[in-house]
């Protein structure tokens, strides 16, 4: 009797013995369930997805692109200088796709009416690197110039344009303006200055409206911001940002959106978040913060960082974890009128004495604001503080 028939026969007797119902057999580490005819093996240990490597095949891309093209995955696309998708242009990139910036004059920026479709898979995302990312790890920063969106949901009255080059100026008006789809994507040693106050990020979006889908992103060696949102409706899922030189995160202009699953390793720059600009209100549902190794002088800015008047930020179902001794988990400065601010299920864990590094002004000034957020974030009983 062959081994497939003995196999045959041993579950036609079990069928027997057990009906029709479903039947579980453990064997040391393996578990099989049987379920009418078929038979369904659990890994015991899943192994995580390997992204596939860069191909060896390159193509240069310069200048602008005006007219729906494709980036294939058979191929590394190198970009020399900033590449512009204008023209109301779509550009799709395949999953498993690699984008490398040549240099730090080299960025993507799709401009206002156009459009990116860049939805990889978690089996295969999208990576844009630098040169020398395609051959390895390259754990250094600021080597090309991140991706840019420009989009038409500006909902302000003051005209808002890219501080890199302030030519390209945003569309207002438009709540849920559509510039495409960035999934599955990772941003990798990006990021530069290009004059003093003038830098590009991991990704900026710049007015970009809530018909734009950015979910499971990751940015990691950004030599300035690793996200930076201006002004805007977007609303970003699954975001991963770590070991930026500035801000992890960073919304300004009347940016008015929400953030949901959010991870920052704050292992340098100066603040995990910093919300700034009048009328600006960030909402994250669901978070984990961890900083630990913030320069520790003046210049931190802490986990949360309230950034003068007019600046709301509403945090729910989150932890920060704030292991430095200057700034604080929360931190603020001139904040005279509240707008906007909550907490909810949030527990701040911090390596301080009682009250030394939780909520933190940047200042002496007792209007400052840290003693109001953190009455309100104490009149919430779901929200705990813990000293190390």
């Amino acid at each position: 009797m062959t081994n497939l028939t003995k196999l045959a026969c041993s579950l036609a007797a079990l069928a027997a013995l057990t009906g029709c119902g479903d039947t579980d057999i453990t064997y040391g580490d393996s578990t099989v369930t049987i379920t009418g005819d078929t038979i369904v093996t659990d890994p015991v240990d899943p192994v995580d997805p390997v992204d596939p490597p860069a191909p060896s095949d390159e193509e240069e891309v310069i200048g602008y692109i005006t007219a729906d093209t494709t980036w294939t995955a058979d191929k590394a696309w190198i970009m020399n200088g900033r590449i512009t998708v204008t023209n109301g242009a779509t550009l799709t990139i395949e999953p498993g796709t690699y984008i490398a910036g040549k240099d730090t004059d080299s960025y993507l920026l799709i401009d206002k009416g156009a459009k990116i479709m860049a939805e990889g898979t978690s089996e295969a995302p999208i990576t844009f690197t630098s040169v020398d990312g395609l051959s390895g790890t390259d754990t250094t920063v600021g080597k090309w110039g991140g991706v840019t969106l420009i989009g038409n949901a500006n909902m302000s009255d003051t005209q808002l344009s890219y501080e890199v080059d302030p030519n390209f100026i945003a569309g207002t008006g438009v709540a849920d303006d559509n510039s495409g789809v960035l999934k599955h994507v990772k941003i990798l040693n990006s990021a530069t200055e290009v004059e003093q106050d003038k830098e590009t990020n991991g990704l900026s979006m710049v007015g970009v409206g809530s018909g734009t889908v950015v979910e499971d992103i990751t940015v990691d060696y950004s030599g300035d911001d690793g996200v930076e949102i201006w002004g805007g409706t977007v609303n970003l899922k699954n975001v991963s940002i770590a070991n930026c030189t500035d801000d992890h995160l960073d919304v300004d202009s009347m940016y008015v959106g929400t953030i949901e699953n959010l991870v920052i390793n704050a292992s340098n720059g100066y603040a995990a978040i910093e919300m700034s600009g009048t009328d600006t209100v960030l909402t994250v549902d669901g978070f984990t913060i961890t900083v630990d190794g913030f320069a520790e002088d003046a210049s931190a800015e802490g986990g949360i960082f309230f950034k003068k008047a007019g600046v709301g930020g509403k945090f729910y179902n989150g932890t920060i974890n704030y292991n430095t001794t200057f700034a604080g988990a929360v931190y603020s400065q001139l904040i005279p009128e509240l707008t906007e601010i909550d907490f909810g299920n949030v527990t701040i864990n911090t390596s301080g004495a009682i009250g030394d590094y939780d909520f933190v002004d940047r200042t002496d000034d007792a209007t400052d604001g840290a003693t109001e957020i953190r009455a309100i974030f104490d009149a919430n009983t779901t929200n705990v503080v813990n000293y190390n």
